[in-house]
């Protein structure tokens, strides 16, 4: 038996930041963003491991033999196959298209994976799509600890551009339908890579401790938010994109110090003096992808000066699915 979980990574475009419950407990909050093809993979398979000494194989950036789920390292992978009782006649592999830590949701990818992929080998069944996000969300934040948001298991889970509306307790999400204004968008979109790995929740611990100071800051990158989900109902011509990135880009700036840094900030003026019109540093900051928006007209001249760092792509309809090989 082996079977096979493909995540998307995600694009968050507007609304960054404002996906945590300390700022939607009490205010609306809307993200704009979607799932792209490139993607996080996990294989799972079975083999005999009473013929081996050890009972569970994990292949990653490390190797994992181990005899008890307990002595995993892996603390995704530990904290299921503990839940789940999964104790033997199992080996992982896990590969990805895209580097890790580098702004693009690929942790909650893992998370939203992994958990679709067991469920399926534990009960032959494929997780509802809020479902899924529900219970990645809730893994994320109170199993492991880690300080993240909602949107990047929420992408993961459901895929396509979207805009996700959080308040209180509630979330929605709703499909963008203007298939010729996607694509342009989307062609005129381009990941630049910093070649800086960052720890997202790291940052973001250190942002929600300042999220009252923040406040002004935050209502600001939803308020752009709203005004560009007004815009994509009646826009053709999706250039107003570039300067609302760019507005997003300098609030963000100002949730911490270590959102930027000299090597970012000369990279992002490059992209700017050679036909971008504006972008932001994607996932919680320090490094990774870049955003930027580059109309058709100049492309060329940014494509040829940027080229060793480029990473196109097209958002996908489908969230995280399941292949029986």
């Amino acid at each position: 038996m082996k079977i096979l979980s493909k995540t998307p990574l995600r694009i968050s475009l507007f609304g960054g930041g404002t996906d945590f419950p300390e700022y939607f407990k009490n205010k609306k909050s809307l993200i704009i963003g979607g799932a792209i093809d490139k993607y996080i993979y996990i294989s799972l398979s079975n083999y005999y491991s009473n013929l081996f000494k050890d009972k569970l194989k994990i292949f990653y950036s490390k190797l994992e033999f181990v005899n008890k789920n307990t002595s995993i390292k892996h603390p995704v992978i530990k904290q299921i196959f503990i839940k789940e009782k999964i104790k033997k006649n199992i080996e992982i592999h896990i590969a990805s298209d895209l580097p890790s830590n580098s702004g693009l949701g690929s942790s909650s990818s893992f998370s939203v994976g992994m958990l679709n992929l067991i469920n399926f080998y534990k009960r032959k069944l494929i997780y509802k799509k809020k479902i899924l996000a529900k219970k990645a969300i809730h893994f994320e934040r109170k199993i492991l600890g880690e300080n993240v948001g909602y949107q990047d298991q929420t992408f993961a889970s459901f895929g396509s551009f979207s805009k996700i509306t959080l308040y209180n307790k509630k979330f929605q999400i709703s499909k963008y339908k203007n298939n010729k204004l996607i694509k342009k968008i989307q062609n005129n979109l381009f990941l630049v890579y910093s070649h800086i790995q960052r720890s997202a929740s790291v940052l973001e611990k250190k942002k929600i401790h300042k999220i009252k100071q923040n406040m002004p800051y935050l209502d600001k990158i939803r308020d752009i938010a709203i005004a560009v989900d007004k815009k994509l109902k009646i826009e053709n011509n999706p250039d107003f994109i570039g300067r609302y990135l760019d507005e997003t880009w300098n609030l963000k700036k100002k949730l911490h110090s270590s959102v930027s840094n000299k090597k970012i900030d000369n990279l992002y003026k490059l992209c700017i003096k050679n036909g971008a019109t504006g972008g932001k540093l994607l996932g919680a900051g320090g490094g990774g992808f870049i955003l930027m928006y580059v109309p058709l007209n100049k492309q060329q001249k940014f494509k040829k000066v940027l080229k060793n760092k480029l990473v196109k792509f097209e958002f996908v309809s489908h969230g995280s699915t399941i292949i029986e090989i």
